[in-house]
């Protein structure tokens, strides 16, 4: 029987995104809070709020830009930084990272923001 999935409570959101700010500066240098609860502490009913958040504001059009928090944002990012190869030419997800046999647990995925982060320091 597959195990049930919890939902994340709106503070370990806003620890975790915390987190990344300290483990990876070179991405989140311009993460801001968030004055108003995030998505998920609306949907839980809290009152969590001042979590450390990125993007919104106007496009060169002016037009709104979707805010994301920091956690939710490296959740649908965390591909594109980390050190996986492309997948090759000819393949259905040509160009693409592979991320085959790579877990995006919690865990897995706070080493890996901490693994983009040294690496970042080590190119000129």
């Amino acid at each position: 029987m597959p195990k049930k999935r919890v939902a994340m409570k709106a503070r370990i959101e806003k620890k975790l995104s915390k987190r990344l700010v300290e483990l990876l500066p070179s991405v989140y240098r311009r993460a801001w809070r968030d004055q108003e609860p995030t998505e998920l502490a609306y949907d839980q009913g809290s009152s969590v709020r001042h979590v450390l958040s990125v993007g919104g504001g106007l496009d060169y059009w002016g037009e709104g830009q979707d805010a994301y928090t920091v956690w939710e944002d490296w959740q649908m990012n965390w591909c594109w930084h980390g050190p996986f190869e492309a997948y090759p030419n000819g393949h259905r997800f040509e160009g693409y990272p592979n991320t085959e046999g790579f877990r995006p647990t919690t865990i897995n995925l706070l080493k890996l923001a901490a693994r983009c982060e040294r690496t970042s320091k080590e190119w000129p």
